[in-house]
Formats: structure tokens, C-alpha cells, sequence
């Protein structure tokens, strides 16, 4: 990655078998949280990154986009030979384009030459929405990848193409590559998870053959200091971890990777951050 590996809070894999005194006390106040549901979710503290105190510079309106589900592009950098596509988390007003571009400021900074795009897709706008966000999300996950074959955006066609996506645009990613290898039959480069809103076992189980076959390599972000998934998401899903808040449970392909950012990452937005997030450290995943 970037600059010296000295000092990262990283771990390149997750002890097996560990579970830390954090994640029991959730588990165990679960219950409570869980008894209020998604009524309790709907407060305004709860919706989207919840109270982020990150704020990001706005996107240009030269930032390339697609948006899958209807297959339209934006300023879209055609002929391409390395691509990074950043696909934004659960509702639509989440910032996912000032953090495309926040994402393009780090990675250009630190030396990347490839394009930077967002991907846009209906991930509702309210947490109302939220279960039928999941199934858009598999939705548009098959359409982008129905795109990504068309346009030969895969490696076989000689384009190195990453995807950078954030809580639930973190299943829409999987579901894409899932599909990529499923269907056509190809494969891109990279997946790199921020904080993603899957369940903890699904890396092993359904898109198990997705990171096999369908990327070269997929990496994890997670921290459990992230209360959006430790605390809203648990509620959601009835208690299941999110592999963006734990990791995965074992059982993933050997071209996944774990990182841990607990100690760096304190917030569900904070990933993205120029300053104190992780995009650095993709850098070296992304050639």
C-alpha cells in the first residue's frame, strides 16, 4: 500500500475462533434494541450514516457515473484501460457522489492514474425502505454486471476495473461479481469493502464463487467500533453481524481478505475520509 506498512491498524487476517467482549455486549443488548425495531430506526439520529460528523467537498459535475439499473451513463470515460467504480450505501440522499469524489481526491493524490466514477442506484430514502433497498440492490448488482459484460469492462477484455463500495452498496458489489462470473463468465480485478451491510457468513456462502472466480482479489474493511452496523443494522437484519462490523465467519475463498480498523475506524462514514479513513490503503489493490 501507500507510503511505509509501519504502524497500521490493520490485521491481514482475523484470528479464527476470536470474539471480542465488544461484540458479546452487543449480542447481548440486542434484545433491547431489537424490541423497538425499525420504528426506533426511522428517527432522524438513525437515517443514513446516522450522526456523521464527516462532511465531504461536493462532486463535479465532470465525475463520471452509471447508473445500472436504467443504463445510463454520465461523463462516463469510455476506452478506458483502469477503472474504479464506487458504489454508495443504503438511501439516495447519502453523499454518493461527494464521496466518489472524495474517494477520486485520495486515490489521485496518492498516485493512481486509472478513472474514478460513482455508481448510482436506488437505495431508497428512508430506512422504510430498507428491505426492499437489499433487493434493489441485487437488482442493480445483476445490471451492472450485464454492463460490465457488455461493454467488455473485465479482464479478459485487457481493462483492469475495481469496485470501492460502502455498507449496502457493499452487496450490490458482491451480487455484481457474483453475477460477472455466474453468467458471463469473467472477472475483474477487485472488490474492496468499506463497512459492508452483509451478513457475516454470505463472503463464504453465497458469493463464495463470486470472490473465487469473479475477482483476482476482495478485500474487507470492517470495524467494530461502527454502531451503525453494530447497533441499526443488528436491529434490521434480527441480530445478524454484518461482515463490515466483525469480519467474516471463516469459510471465505483464499482471495479474501480481512482488515481490521477498529482502532482507526469510529464511524460508519469515516471510511471515506480523506484524513482519518482507509482509502489509502487500497492503493496497491486497484493496478
Amino acid at each position: 500500500m501507500l507510503g511505509d506498512d509501519m504502524g497500521r491498524d490493520e490485521s491481514a487476517q482475523k484470528p479464527s475462533g476470536s470474539v471480542s467482549r465488544r461484540r458479546l455486549l452487543k449480542s447481548a443488548g440486542l434484545a433491547v434494541v431489537g424490541a423497538t425495531g425499525l420504528t426506533a430506526m426511522s428517527s432522524p439520529a438513525a437515517a443514513g450514516d446516522g450522526e456523521c460528523p464527516y462532511t465531504y467537498p461536493s462532486c463535479p459535475s465532470w465525475l463520471g457515473e452509471v447508473e445500472p439499473e436504467n443504463w445510463s451513463f454520465h461523463e462516463w470515460p469510455w476506452g478506458t484501460e483502469s477503472l474504479t467504480i464506487f458504489i454508495h450505501g443504503f438511501t439516495n440522499q447519502n453523499g454518493g457522489r461527494d464521496y466518489a469524489y472524495e474517494i477520486y481526491r485520495n486515490l489521485t493524490d496518492s498516485g493512481y492514474n486509472g478513472n474514478v466514477t460513482a455508481c448510482d442506484w436506488n437505495a431508497g430514502d428512508s430506512w422504510d425502505d430498507w428491505y426492499s433497498a437489499k433487493n434493489h440492490a441485487i437488482e442493480a448488482g445483476q445490471d451492472l454486471a450485464e454492463i460490465l459484460d457488455y461493454y467488455g469492462l473485465t479482464e479478459d477484455h485487457g481493462v483492469t476495473v475495481n469496485l470501492v463500495a460502502h455498507s449496502l452498496g457493499g452487496k450490490m458489489a458482491l451480487e455484481c461479481v457474483r453475477g460477472l462470473h455466474g453468467t458471463y463468465g469473467h472477472t475483474i480485478n477487485s472488490v474492496n469493502l468499506f463497512g459492508a451491510a452483509v451478513w457475516d457468513e454470505q463472503p463464504g456462502e453465497r458469493f463464495y464463487d463470486g470472490i473465487l472466480y469473479g475477482t483476482n482479489e476482495t478485500h474487507n474493511y470492517y470495524s467494530e467500533n461502527d454502531d451503525t452496523l453494530g447497533d441499526i443494522y443488528q436491529a434490521a437484519e434480527f441480530g445478524r453481524h454484518a461482515c463490515g462490523y466483525t469480519g467474516g465467519t471463516g469459510g471465505e475463498p483464499y482471495n479474501w481478505y480481512e482488515h481490521d480498523m477498529t482502532s482507526r475506524i469510529h464511524h460508519h462514514c469515516e471510511y471515506m475520509d480523506y484524513n482519518d479513513g482507509c482509502v489509502w490503503y487500497i492503493d496497491d489493490d486497484l493496478v
